[in-house]
């Protein structure tokens, strides 16, 4: 019985160590080696888009004209108005807007950056004049810089939001008198009968500029307007009278 005990137990040792020496030489089974990953294909970098500038606000506290200022620089910085007399007088009340850019100026620029997109020119020049009136030389002066730095249309359509903002805060923000629109209309036609008895034969393209824009006059008087203003100008004899009118929103 011992004997045969002993067999058995040769045989499964000889058994086993068979099997192991399949595994591994030496008897030692081989670990196997850790499988490596193929690393992830990263995916192509893509150009991260160019931000945006910030938009542009035009501060409009900086705004200081009344309803003459806004009405005499849309009439001084057309180029259909050469009068010398005429811009002379004109230049004290839209707080000298001649030394910036005329409207023909400004539409020529905003063309090249419109390219196929641009208006006809006498529409820009319309759409100026209106804004002018709008936002009054001190802010509008500040959107012809914008337009005249601007190199690219994104840049140019910047200048336009800012412009319309500027717009919509002014309206918010009135600091006229309230006056009448009856008194204002009186305002209105005066001042276009003394601006075109100072530009004798361009009387024509002064009229066609001042009732471009008669509403908004109307609008800026009863906005913009002062009753010191307007009763000094209802009172003037002629342009070099109403310059002596306080235009400026103190």
């Amino acid at each position: 019985m011992r004997t045969a005990a002993i067999l058995v137990s040769i045989s499964l040792a000889l058994a086993c160590g068979a099997d192991a020496g399949k595994a591994a030489p030496g008897g030692e089974k081989k670990a196997e080696a850790p499988k490596v990953q193929a690393p992830e294909a990263k995916a192509p970098e893509t150009k991260a888009a160019e931000s945006k500038p910030a938009p542009l606000h035009l501060d409009v506290s900086h705004d200081k004209s009344g309803v003459l200022a806004r009405a005499a620089s849309t009439l001084e910085t057309s180029e259909a108005v050469t009068s010398p007399a005429l811009k002379e007088h004109l230049a004290e009340l839209s707080h000298h807007a001649e030394k910036g850019p005329t409207n023909e100026a400004l539409c020529a620029h905003m063309a090249k950056l419109m390219a196929d997109k641009a208006p006809p020119a006498v529409d820009c020049i319309h759409a100026l004049e209106h804004q002018r009136v709008h936002v009054g030389p001190e802010i509008f002066a500040e959107v012809a810089r914008c337009v005249t730095e601007a190199q690219t249309l994104d840049a140019l359509l910047r200048c336009e939001d800012a412009e319309k903002e500027a717009e919509r805060e002014l309206h918010v923000k009135k600091r006229g008198s309230g006056v009448e629109p009856e008194t204002c209309t009186k305002l209105f036609t005066h001042f276009e009968k003394l601006a075109m008895a100072d530009a004798g034969d361009q009387a024509k393209a002064v009229e066609e500029i001042l009732e471009e824009v008669r509403a908004d006059i109307l609008e800026a008087c009863a906005e913009q307007g002062t009753r010191a203003e307007v009763d000094c100008a209802l009172s003037a004899k002629d342009m070099q009278a109403l310059g002596a009118c306080q235009s400026s929103l103190m």
